[in-house]
């Protein structure tokens, strides 16, 4: 690609009367690898739709260098594929002229290999379809990857694939992320959505951490500036029994959340057994699992709307 790979220039998203981005001006060179963290509800997905010309900006542009070829991982990418293909057929179908010959190679360094490549894409467990859909993206000519939140849901193993194929991938790279395990030593660059506003730091995760003085990610989603609490030091008293309520119940779901995810790791290491499409329950397993995969997003969902109401309290 160019040297200049995208210029963004006073970008401003609105919602209505709700202000997600406010003038966010920044560059991304040729070889960047860049982490864009911050508050929960502070448009890091939505800033990503933007460079990647799936959402319109309110005000302000993204000029984009020549050559450029994007290639973007949405949170629910492993969900679009084909359920009575095989792992090989799905690649292979999909592999680019010249490609083709290297597709075994491929699938082998994301932890296919023997007859596994045989085995129908709906009987693969989260983290099984997570490296295909991952396998499949890097199979292409991308210097522009952009990945919103990659590591929902994915297994260690799965995750540690992932981490290191990045590793090696020699493009531009743009990470949504909350997780620090995976972004250290990933990224070179960290970009924080704080306030509406644009924060850069000119490190990894944990210089960023380092630099904000905080000691994990959660501190960051959780984040409350001074503004925000000013304004909220005048508003009415809080109803502390209100609070006390939502504490609870914040308290449950994160409960709730961490309940289900042991329920689909569980069922993933079942899941990962060579023998598992052999089993005469694999298809109520792999329902239970995408069954259980649904109830995550929900119980994250309803913990991040807990946490906002109490915030708002």
């Amino acid at each position: 690609s160019a040297r200049t790979v995208l210029k963004a220039d006073g970008i401003h998203k609105s919602y209505g009367k709700k202000t997600v981005l406010s003038g966010l001006s920044f560059e991304v060179e040729r070889g960047d690898r860049i982490a864009i963290v911050g508050q929960n509800g502070q448009g890091k997905t939505t800033l990503a739709k933007i460079l990647l010309k799936r959402l319109e900006t309110t005000a302000g542009t993204v000029e984009y260098g020549s050559s450029l070829s994007i290639g973007y991982y949405a949170q629910d990418q492993a969900d679009e594929l084909e359920e009575d293909a095989t792992i090989f057929e799905f690649m292979e179908l999909r592999a680019p002229e010249g490609m083709r010959t290297r597709v075994r190679s491929i699938l082998g360094a994301f932890m296919f290999s023997g007859e596994d490549v045989e085995k129908k894409i709906k009987v693969l467990s989260g983290g099984e379809r997570a490296r295909l859909a991952f396998a499949q993206l890097l199979m292409e000519p991308i210097n522009l990857l952009v990945l919103d939140e990659p590591t929902n849901h994915l297994d260690m193993d799965s995750k540690e694939v992932l981490k290191q194929a990045l590793m090696d991938y020699e493009g531009t790279l743009v990470v949504v992320s909350h997780d620090r395990d995976f972004l250290s030593e990933l990224t070179s660059k960290t970009l924080e959505l704080r306030d509406n506003s644009l924060h850069t730091y000119l490190g990894d995760i944990n210089y960023f951490l380092e630099k904000r003085a905080m000691d994990n990610m959660r501190d960051v989603a959780m984040y409350q500036s001074e503004k925000d609490a000013k304004r909220d030091s005048v508003v009415e008293p809080p109803n502390h029994e209100v609070l006390r309520d939502l504490k609870k119940k914040v308290g449950a779901a994160e409960k709730r959340v961490l309940k289900i995810e042991q329920e689909i790791k569980n069922l993933e290491v079942l899941m990962y057994d060579d023998g598992f499409y052999k089993r005469d329950d694999r298809d109520e397993i792999t329902a239970k699992h995408n069954g259980l995969k649904v109830e995550l997003e929900q119980a994250e969902a309803d913990w991040e709307a807990l946490v906002e109401q109490m915030e708002s309290a």
